[in-house]
């Protein structure tokens, strides 16, 4: 799978900063979040974009909000190429078919269909339409709703795209998930299942947790990002500052490297700390030159510096070429036929 210049596979971790809604409206801030996300090394950023009109009824508290909070397409369009400007891929959660249609013209390198749409058939549809990558966000999905939505993109000729497992308890007033909530175990599952790349989207609030779903198959991550946790933005609670997640991607990187290797392999510094701690044969008693070393003539002690223990097949019944001390390391040349 390919985002825009980033491919996702068993070799690589693509990973999101969810700006969310954190701008509230304010496109100057948009652009601050994009700045702070340029400089954590993660790979896009993504953006919730919504309609008012297409997405909550006029009577509803959350309309206002929602479309206070609206941008112009002109200004969609800057934000696009202000992203594109850091070398970020933008993401886009749109929550409206109108939105996805605006995206998909100006810029977007991919879609998340957000939880809450996983079952709404035009917002699928329209983001089939695009050609451009997706995801399925899971969050509060049931097996049969996963089921649904992966059978609708298939009968519409879906295929470039990504599952993303996740869990969002934050609206009964919970701070953020628990970390043994997070059902890891089911990455692999759906991976098998479905046959896609599976990702997830972080709702706790620790650093370490994206390196833990990599750990567990994940190859994509996205993890809110905020400028500073004390303005207690959206979703404050689960969100890392930039200099936490710089970290939390440096680590993804490094773990992702680690169980992308199925080859047993050698640490740098592993061969000295071997020398130091494994044990060589050692003669128990002073030899001469010209003795045949037998099997009571040698004992196994650190360091590991001479003819490994494992060896001793090797040194048994050979000829000294010069005279030991007691409680000497034997060397291979030491020994003669």
């Amino acid at each position: 799978m390919k985002i825009g210049k980033k491919y996702i596979g068993n070799n690589s971790t693509f990973f999101v900063a969810e700006e969310g809604q954190a701008n509230l409206g304010d496109l100057n801030y948009a652009f601050r979040m994009v700045d702070a996300a340029a400089k954590t090394g993660v790979d896009a950023i993504e953006f919730q974009l919504a309609n008012a009109d297409d997405f909550y009824v006029k009577s509803h508290d959350m309309y206002k909000i929602y479309k206070d909070r609206e941008f112009s397409e002109f200004q969609l369009k800057q934000l696009s190429e202000y992203v594109r400007s850091k070398d970020l891929e933008l993401i886009v959660s749109p929550f409206s078919v109108r939105m996805v249609e605006i995206m998909a013209n100006n810029g977007c390198s991919a879609f998340n269909i957000n939880a809450s749409d996983l079952v709404t058939p035009d917002i699928i549809d329209s983001v089939i339409d695009t050609k451009l990558p997706f995801f399925l966000s899971l969050l509060f999905a049931s097996e049969e709703e996963i089921d649904w939505a992966v059978d609708r993109v298939i009968a519409r000729g879906g295929s470039n795209y990504a599952l993303l497992l996740g869990q969002h308890a934050m609206g009964n007033g919970n701070e953020s998930l628990s970390v043994e909530h997070t059902n890891l175990g089911y990455i692999s599952t759906l991976r098998n299942k479905y046959k896609v790349p599976v990702g997830f989207i972080d709702h706790t609030p620790e650093i370490w947790m994206p390196s833990c779903a990599v750990a567990a198959g994940a190859r994509i991550i996205t993890k809110h990002l905020a400028l500073s946790r004390a303005e207690k933005g959206p979703d404050w609670q689960i969100c890392l500052e930039p200099g936490e997640m710089r970290r939390s991607v440096e680590w993804v990187r490094s773990i992702k490297k680690s169980v992308s290797s199925i080859k047993k392999t050698i640490a740098p510094g592993e061969n000295f700390d071997k020398s130091l701690m494994r044990r060589s044969i050692v003669s128990t008693n002073s030899l001469k030159k010209g003795d045949i070393i037998k099997k009571k003539d040698i004992c196994f002690k650190r360091p590991g510096s001479g003819i490994p223990a494992n060896r001793e097949v090797d040194v048994i019944g050979k000829r000294l070429i010069l005279d030991l001390e007691k409680d000497q390391v034997i060397k291979i040349e030491h020994l003669g036929e």
